[in-house]
């Protein structure tokens, strides 16, 4: 079965073929798209146009590339221009998060430190006010305040700057 037995009658696409330059016309140019650009071309080509120029001459068509191949130079440059900043922030970065880690690694170690210290102090207190007590014979109280645990402002100040 053909696609020709679907809607139309044979006879009508036969007779269509005759004025379109088909089989029964031999006479006829070559109508076919194909024929029809290369026809096309060959006048433009007599006139000096080029068609595959969009209708321009050779030398709007030169000139045309030129600006272009000015154009992709200038977006060379500029893509490389932004690389070499994208390359400096990266590094910026790069540097201020090593900056940030030293400073909180300093930070922590400063803190164990103080409430190492602090509760060293507190274990001296205790055997302080244990031996009172046991000489005396009677609860002491002690009036010292104990070692903070926590790191003050100007400590926190004095860690920062150093880095």
């Amino acid at each position: 079965m053909y696609i020709n037995d679907y809607g139309k009658s044979r006879m009508y696409t036969e007779g269509a073929q005759e004025y379109v330059g088909g089989k029964n016309n031999s006479s006829a140019p070559d109508d076919t798209f194909s024929g029809c650009v290369n026809e096309k071309e060959s006048e433009d080509i007599s006139r000096g146009r080029y068609i595959r120029n969009g209708g321009k001459t050779a030398k709007d068509a030169l000139e045309e590339e030129e600006e272009w191949k000015e154009k992709l130079k200038k977006w060379d440059e500029e893509m490389e221009r932004i690389r070499e900043q994208n390359r400096r922030e990266r590094e910026l970065l790069q540097e201020a998060r090593i900056r940030k880690k030293r400073i909180q690694k300093k930070l922590q170690e400063k803190l164990a430190l103080k409430k190492y210290l602090a509760r060293q102090d507190e274990i001296m207190q205790m055997n302080e006010k244990i031996s009172l007590e046991r000489a005396v014979g009677e609860d002491v109280y002690i009036e010292k305040a104990p070692l903070s645990k926590s790191l003050s402002i100007a400590e926190i100040m004095a860690i920062c700057s150093e880095f």
